[in-house]
């Protein structure tokens, strides 16, 4: 998985770089340590407007994206998802780590993936659905060495909102 950072004009979007999260240079390193003074446990939350600011502040964050791409080495599989945000709550050398995103594109190009995710145009607009994911990371505020890890209380669930309304007045189908 990596995340990427695409120029998005409507629905046109174009790859503009690739940011580094994790890792003792990487973004969330840099971001946790610059709060070590903050009382543990620190609890967060980053948008992807302000990953991007923290990754590259040179670029307009309302004219971005923060793109994971599921199958970076894939040259037939494409499966992109806008990244909403990343919560969390740290301690002062791991941190529970929450990353909500929405499905973007998906598709089945063989031998186009790669050229597709350079830069495409959506035929229909982002999902609404939010999937979350729980991770750990192993750094915090004060030390570690930031890579992502299972986390602590694995459940291997994502939470997602109904696609169906409910309405107040709706039956169960059987009675008891």
């Amino acid at each position: 998985m990596s995340f990427l950072i695409y120029h998005c004009d409507g629905v046109r979007y174009a790859r503009v770089d690739s940011i580094k999260l994790t890792g003792a240079d990487g973004v969330l390193a840099r971001f946790l340590m610059q709060n070590s003074h903050v009382e543990t446990p620190f609890a967060w939350q980053l948008s992807d407007a302000d990953i991007i600011q923290l990754a590259r502040p040179d670029l307009n964050p309302t004219e971005h994206r923060l793109i994971l791409d599921m199958m970076p080495g894939d040259s037939h599989e494409i499966s992109l998802y806008h990244v909403t945000y990343l919560q969390g709550s740290s301690e002062l050398d791991e941190s529970d780590v929450v990353l909500a995103s929405r499905i973007l594109f998906q598709a089945t190009e063989p031998g186009a993936a790669v050229a597709l995710k350079r830069a495409f145009t959506l035929d229909k607009p982002e999902s609404s659905r939010q999937m979350l994911e729980a991770m750990r990371l192993t750094g915090g505020t004060l030390r570690g060495k930031y890579f992502w890890a299972k986390p602590k209380m694995d459940i291997g669930a994502a939470v997602c909102p109904s696609s169906t309304s409910v309405h107040e007045n709706t039956q169960p189908l059987v009675e008891a």
